[in-house]
């Protein structure tokens, strides 16, 4: 069974620390980056979206997790983390890097593309990243990802609905969430007050839930709802009403976010996972499996990536 706290996407990573990136040798070829941008420039529009996701995806197998590990750049006002990087991961930053990556023929389209993905209206800066999955991450990704738990689920889907908190989410912020080393006292003082002006607002996930996949009371594996999952989706792990408020000033309804990938027959899970420190394939029933009732993680929401 999984620990509470294994699956965390890069925000509360962030709040909870983590290994930095030095800390990590990449065991991968050191060219990574020119090798990603020359499997972009190949692409063509013969090549679906499965077969770009495929190919992108695989480029970063093993690469190690790292928690919070992109930031503003150099001239961000909070978080100097670099904007762009293919040496570490956390599961956002990694679906964030493919899904720009399949979109894109040069480093200039593939950041462009990134910084849409990742920031409200394009607009680089720590205020308007897409920090929370279903509040921000999701709806505002709306032209490139359509919600298809529904469609998987059929009658037995499920909503999370989740208040979120971001002015007190931004007063837990410390100075591991934003990577500063000193004087950080007056730039803390003035995150916290920047995020002061949200309301809090309402979360709203449909969901597939656990016991639609695992039937009855010997948990027999749903083969038809498995069939309906379309190879290439985005995969985001709901925990419903997630208490986390006492630990970073909100409760949440989404942990973990993946790829979704069929081979040979047999759904897989390729994520950046904190549990294995790195970039991996997992078998998709083994992965959920693995949580029992009493678990938070209660469902999966699913997008199909649409070019």
């Amino acid at each position: 069974m999984k620990k509470h706290w294994q699956g965390l996407f890069f925000l509360v990573g962030g709040l909870f620390g983590g290994a930095n990136a030095s800390d990590f040798e990449h065991t991968k070829d050191p060219n990574i980056e020119s090798v990603f941008y020359q499997s972009i420039a190949t692409q063509t529009d013969s090549m679906n979206v499965v077969a770009r996701v495929e190919r992108l995806s695989h480029l970063f197998m093993g690469a190690p997790y790292v928690g919070g590990n992109a930031g503003e750049g150099v001239d961000g006002q909070f978080d100097k983390d670099p904007l762009i990087r293919f040496d570490v991961f956390d599961c956002t930053t990694y679906v964030e890097t493919v899904l720009a990556g399949i979109q894109s023929i040069s480093a200039k389209s593939f950041k462009d593309n990134l910084i849409k993905i990742r920031y409200q209206d394009g607009l680089v800066n720590f205020v308007q990243r897409n920090h929370f999955p279903s509040l921000d991450w999701l709806p505002n990704n709306r032209e490139l990802l359509q919600d298809i738990t529904d469609r998987v689920a059929q009658d037995q889907s499920q909503r999370a609905i989740t208040q979120i908190d971001r002015a007190a989410w931004y007063r837990h912020l410390s100075a591991k969430s934003i990577a500063c080393k000193q004087d950080c006292k007056p730039l803390l003082e003035k995150l916290h007050e920047t995020g002061q002006h949200f309301q809090i607002a309402q979360a709203d996930i449909p969901y597939v839930p656990l016991s639609a996949l695992f039937l009855g009371p010997n948990k027999q594996v749903n083969q038809a709802l498995l069939d309906r999952i379309p190879s290439g989706s985005v995969i985001n792990m709901v925990r419903p009403n997630w208490a986390l408020k006492k630990w970073i000033g909100t409760n949440l309804n989404v942990s973990h976010q993946g790829l979704v990938l069929r081979q040979g027959g047999r759904l897989i899970l390729r994520h950046a996972s904190v549990t294995h420190q790195k970039v991996v394939d997992e078998d998709f029933i083994d992965y959920f499996a693995q949580y029992d009732e009493s678990s938070s993680l209660k469902g999966f929401n699913l997008q199909l990536v649409r070019l």
